[in-house]
């Protein structure tokens, strides 16, 4: 991907994480990535493209992450809570893949059936992680237990972000919903 591309990018999911998907506009986006409006629509014909692209970028960082957390044997449920609120600080705080941005562009996904094949590609690896997961750490029905912790994740995310809140608030969900299960 070239400089000027990924920089338009950038600005993109900081423009959504702020503002939302709405204000996306090629205008927007070139003042927050600081080039001209003719640079944005050279490297994205559409609003549709800027976003879609965006939705992409959040979602290869996002599963990077994810993908980070595979156990290479089993654990217990303690280790298991840990991996996940570790997981879930590392999405609170990432600048490069904003958490406020996924969950704006998630929602985009869900209004519009064009994106909805990219964000099954994020959910359907996202939870295959926490099976994987779930299986290490022993749980009944590791897929069951997996949308389970992606429901109790998300939930707690989008909790924390909106309260400004971190590990006070998501290491006791997150061990409430382990051991719950």
């Amino acid at each position: 991907m070239s400089a000027g591309r990924e920089a338009i990018l950038e600005a993109t999911l900081r423009v959504i994480a702020v503002r939302g998907v709405d204000a996306a506009t090629h205008r927007a986006v070139a003042a927050e990535a600081g080039v001209s409006p003719a640079l944005t629509t050279y490297h994205f014909a559409s609003k549709q493209a800027l976003v879609a692209e965006a939705l992409e970028l959040v979602v290869e960082r996002s599963l990077e992450q994810v993908h980070g957390l595979a156990p290479r044997g089993s654990i217990s449920r303690d280790e298991l809570s840990e991996r996940l609120t570790g997981f879930a600080l590392v999405q609170l705080s990432d600048r490069r893949a904003p958490l406020a941005a996924q969950f704006e562009l998630i929602l985009e996904a869900a209004r519009r059936p064009g994106l909805r094949p990219l964000a099954e590609r994020w959910d359907g690896a996202y939870t295959g992680e926490l099976a994987a997961l779930a299986r290490a750490a022993g749980l009944d029905e590791p897929a069951l237990a997996a949308e389970v912790l992606s429901a109790v994740l998300e939930g707690a995310l989008m909790a924390a972000h909106s309260r400004g809140a971190g590990e006070d608030l998501l290491r006791p969900l997150i061990r409430r919903a382990v051991n719950g299960l």
